[in-house]
């Protein structure tokens, strides 16, 4: 997989609102009383460039919008702490940190026009010049046509871009978008996901958008923060972590079509580690080192490393096709094993056609083989 990574430019109109974020042992706990205390973010620790835009990605109910909410101030903070550049504002209120915040739902006054919306919260500070301060963003998001216009009489999108406008127009050091993209259709998505990361580039901010959409984070992102049960699982880009998760929960996450997940056996033979499929259908190869012979494994194959085969190969898992989908750029075979309840997917070149029952051979080179402890599910190398 190859995704994009380079910083953001160091120079731009907001350079010197871009600050480093730090997050320390980061700790929420709800509790109330008579029932169980419940802690949905459990130590996080991040350290988020200047100028970088981080994802925060997972499930739903993984804290991640709890740990955008810490970071806004709008969540007290059970333990930890939260830097914006040098300045602790873990137990600042929200009004004096600063931070910009797009919320999901937008959270627009539908009385006010845009152009009032706009300036709602620079008049309640009584800003001086904000006037031109709505004035200068409109003008830099080509929304100048929409200022006399109320929230009623907007589309979604319209709506996103006003949301972004109104947290943008205050010059923030942090900017945190919560699910920025969630109430779109599908095409204005994909349109308002390019402009957004365009505009993060040209301005410059120091941002944290949260989401469950990995298509969504992987494709704004520099950097990933993969969240499960409160916890950061892996933290790295787009590459790092499709090419080399961490664990399971990370593997199974990060990836569309997801990872092919089966049981299986290491065997030292000659010197390299072989993982026998323990239906006994075959065996792959793995460039893992650290293991012991007869040791019980998950093995990971990601759809777009797999091969077909219709020859009998010496290596591969013999497998029939149960069913084939041709998509056009290209083909998904999914394929069953003798002795196991999970197929296995592959992706197919575009050219390439199988029929139903028609046996076939899967194979992956050693290095996209991932074997992760049957029990823990963290990674083996």
């Amino acid at each position: 997989m190859t995704v994009t990574t380079e910083k953001p430019p160091t120079t731009g109109p907001s350079e010197a609102a871009a600050q480093r974020l730090t997050l320390a042992d980061l700790v929420k706990t709800y509790a109330s009383r008579g029932r169980d205390s419940v802690t949905a973010v459990k130590g996080i620790n991040l350290a988020i460039e200047p100028g970088e835009l981080v994802a925060l990605l997972g499930p739903s109910g993984c804290g991640k919008t709890t740990t955008l909410r810490m970071i806004a101030g709008l969540e007290t903070v059970t333990s930890g702490s939260i830097k914006i550049g040098d300045r602790e504002v873990s137990q600042l209120p929200a009004a004096k940190r600063g931070i910009g915040v797009g919320f999901e739902s937008y959270a627009l006054y539908p009385p006010l026009s845009v152009r009032d919306n706009l300036l709602y919260g620079l008049r309640a500070r009584k800003v001086k010049g904000a006037d031109q301060m709505v004035a200068s963003i409109s003008d830099r998001l080509e929304m100048n046509e929409l200022l006399d216009l109320r929230p009623a009489g907007l589309s979604s999108g319209q709506k996103q871009r006003v949301a972004l406008a109104r947290a943008l127009v205050r010059n923030p050091p942090v900017l945190l978008l919560d699910e920025p993209l969630s109430h779109l259709d599908a095409s204005a998505r994909q349109r308002v996901r390019r402009e957004l990361k365009v505009l993060q580039r040209e301005f410059g901010y120091t941002t944290i958008v949260v989401t469950h959409d990995q298509v969504e984070a992987l494709s704004l992102a520099d950097r990933l923060a993969v969240m499960d049960a409160g916890i950061v699982q892996q933290f790295g880009t787009p590459d790092e972590v499709f090419d080399d998760p961490a664990n399971l929960f990370v593997a199974g996450f990060v990836g569309e079509p997801q990872i092919n997940v089966l049981p299986g056996i290491a065997r030292l033979v000659d010197g390299r580690v072989r993982v026998e499929i323990s239906s006994g259908q075959g065996y792959l190869e793995t460039n893992v080192t650290s293991i012991a012979d007869g040791s019980t494994v998950t093995v990971g194959i990601r759809p777009q490393d797999c091969s077909l085969s219709t020859r009998d190969e010496q290596g591969g898992i013999r497998t029939t096709v149960a069913h084939f989908e041709h998509l056009l750029e290209f083909g998904l075979a999914t394929s069953t094993v003798a002795g196991l309840e999970d197929g296995i997917v592959v992706q197919t070149p575009a050219q390439e056609s199988y029929e139903t029952e028609q046996k076939v051979v899967v194979t992956a080179a050693p290095e996209r083989v991932y074997l992760f402890d049957a029990e823990s599910g963290d990674r083996l190398r």
